[in-house]
């Protein structure tokens, strides 16, 4: 039987990972994950023994890269972050270790586009776009109705609470305009802020649930290197919900979102005033539109699509 082994960071999540082991082992891969917290000592042995090394995100040092690549048969890099610039920006020491990282991988999976322009730098062939996606079948379809009040919904966490703070006005002046407007936040702290809203504190078995208490997602950003690298999982996760979405013209957004289809991009403060009052006032749109959104994830976001695609270019390596 074939082995793949797969390496990343302390905290693993699954939308890149875990999600993609059924489609690998119905290829006859025995799968292992290794985090951080084993040691890189530790590591070695499973690298040896794998046919497949799949590296999530981790940028290693030269050293230490040039080991796993020496006692690896194959080596894919996989990222769905700008981890060649970080958060802060420009990075020579990271630039320098993303492109090792490219350049010794026997494939390099990118999670947007704007990701794989950055790996097609120093490397021709076995790059591939691989978005980040969702088992859709996991997700409940929202049934919009006309309500008393209308939930703005937005999931997110400490790291990217401040593209939420951004737009504090222009949540105060919709709900000026519209007092039956509800906005909810669902993340891993409650965040200070002027505006009045509904706290449910993020939970993975009730992350689906929290969905369909929206009626509309949003999905702020900055126009910055580091948000460009985002994969919009957020986006993609309410769109899979049925629920019409807001965000700003930035990275994977551009890719995701057929503005006034399957939801709104827009800029500056007037044009997102514009959205929500556009979609607060209208449940026929939300529902036209949330329905629009859930068959973009079909057919472009969902794990059915691209978990037998991951596993067959691991597979043909």
């Amino acid at each position: 039987m074939k082995k793949a082994v797969f390496l990343t960071h302390a905290n693993p999540q699954g939308y890149r990972i875990q999600q993609y082991f059924p489609f690998l082992e119905k290829k006859g891969f025995n799968v292992e994950l290794i985090t951080t917290k084993t040691g890189f000592i530790k590591m070695i042995p499973f690298i040896k023994n794998a046919d497949v090394v799949y590296i999530q995100r981790l940028l290693f040092e030269p050293i230490k890269l040039s080991l796993i690549r020496r006692i690896s048969k194959r080596l894919v890099y996989d990222f769905d972050d700008a981890v060649m610039y970080g958060p802060k920006g420009e990075s020579p020491t990271r630039m320098k270790k993303f492109k090792n990282m490219v350049t010794k991988a026997d494939a390099v999976l990118c999670g947007n586009r704007f990701l794989l322009n950055e790996a097609i730098r120093y490397k021709e062939k076995n790059v591939f776009y691989c978005p980040t996606v969702v088992d859709l079948e996991e997700y409940p379809v929202k049934e919009h109705k006309d309500n008393m009040h209308v939930v703005i919904g937005w999931i997110g966490s400490k790291s990217t609470v401040k593209y939420f703070s951004t737009m504090e006005d222009v949540f105060l002046r919709a709900k000026e305009k519209i007092p039956h407007i509800r906005y909810k936040i669902i993340a891993d702290y409650a965040p200070e802020t002027k505006i009045d809203y509904i706290f449910e504190k993020w939970d993975k078995k009730k992350e689906k649930e929290g969905l369909l208490s929206f009626d509309i997602g949003i999905m702020p950003l900055w126009n910055d290197i580091w948000s460009r690298g985002k994969c919009g999982l957020k986006l993609i996760q309410y769109m899979a919900a049925g629920l019409p979405t807001i965000s700003h013209p930035v990275g994977a957004v551009l890719e995701i979102i057929e503005d006034g289809l399957n939801g709104f991009i827009r800029e500056d403060s007037d044009e997102w005033m514009e959205a929500i009052l556009t979609l607060t006032k209208d449940v026929s749109l939300r529902k036209k539109m949330g329905s629009t959104a859930r068959k973009t994830v079909q057919e472009k976001y969902s794990l059915q699509k691209w978990g037998p695609m991951v596993a067959n270019i691991l597979d043909n390596l």
